[in-house]
């Protein structure tokens, strides 16, 4: 079983507004969302680390994703 850390964060009132509708939308908790959110980011790191590229399709078109 994994540990677990309690954290307490303060967010402006459009981000938390935006995790409760999408939490609402999806039928999960707003930690789920959070967590999704972290488990995203890790991916884009751990590839940009290895020197990979993150690419989106869209339609006939491929396009890289570049994150600032």
């Amino acid at each position: 079983m994994s540990d677990f850390k309690k954290i307490t964060v303060n967010l402006p009132t459009e981000q938390v507004d935006f995790l409760q509708q999408l939490a609402a939308k999806e039928k999960v908790s707003v930690v789920d969302v959070l967590r999704r959110a972290i488990n995203s980011e890790k991916f884009f790191t751990d590839n940009e680390a290895a020197n990979r590229k993150i690419l989106v399709e869209d339609g006939t078109r491929i396009r890289e994703v570049i994150r600032r």
